[in-house]
């Protein structure tokens, strides 16, 4: 279901940590009358502002006009307040951010977090990881630069769901599966890049890291 104008409006105020319209509206690049217009009139005419909005912010535009705030039935966005810590809400919990791009092995164990993250306990378990999604084959399901939850303790196969991949000869990887009798299909979602197949005679349980259950933006007020 399409949100309404005014759902549209209160999305952004939420993902911004605006309080006012005219905030919205100044963030759109658009007049204030506008804004004001596609509340009473429930119709949007700055379609145009929106689209440069998700681009800038590395949203799906998806993430704006659904009911509910996802990507996909199988990933859902986050905001995170980027100017809390731990410390200022026990809810919260810091995590290092780690880069698989280039990385021999699907065990990141070893490896040293790139950057760090403030997200909510309740989306990180003990099997959880969170990568920087590089490269851009999954726009705009997952942004280059997107900080991504992955539950490596999850690896069952669920066709339409997302997962973390090591790749023989390709490296790791983030793609849509797909279950068929032949084997595996692995779908980016942007259209230049191809679509692999991975036969059942070559698969591997241990190229899957785990299955991707959220991103995480952060949000500073």
């Amino acid at each position: 279901m399409r949100k309404s104008a005014r759902e549209i409006i209160d999305t952004i105020k939420r993902i911004k940590g605006f309080t006012k319209d005219y905030e919205v509206a100044d963030s759109l690049g658009i007049g204030r009358g506008a804004l004001s217009n596609a509340k009473k009139r429930n119709s949007i005419s700055f379609f145009d502002e929106l689209v440069l909005f998700c681009d800038r912010e590395n949203l799906s535009l998806d993430f704006i006009r659904q009911s509910q705030l996802s990507f996909s039935g199988s990933i859902r966005t986050v905001v995170a307040p980027g100017n809390l810590t731990p410390e200022e809400n026990s809810e919260l919990v810091q995590v290092g951010v780690y880069s698989i791009e280039n990385v021999d092995s699907s065990d990141i164990s070893d490896l040293n977090p790139v950057n760090t993250i403030v997200i909510p306990r309740n989306i990180y378990k003990e099997d959880s990881i969170v990568i920087q999604v590089a490269g851009d084959s999954m726009e705009k399901l997952l942004m280059k630069g997107t900080n991504a939850v992955i539950d490596t303790g999850t690896k069952d196969i669920v066709s339409g769901s997302v997962y973390a991949f090591r790749i023989p000869q390709e490296g790791n990887i983030v793609r849509e599966c797909h279950s068929e009798p032949s084997g595996l299909r692995l779908r980016p979602y942007n259209k230049n890049y191809p679509t692999a197949q991975v036969k059942w005679e070559d698969f591997n349980p241990e190229m899957i890291i785990g299955k991707v259950s959220c991103s995480v933006i952060n949000v500073f007020k």
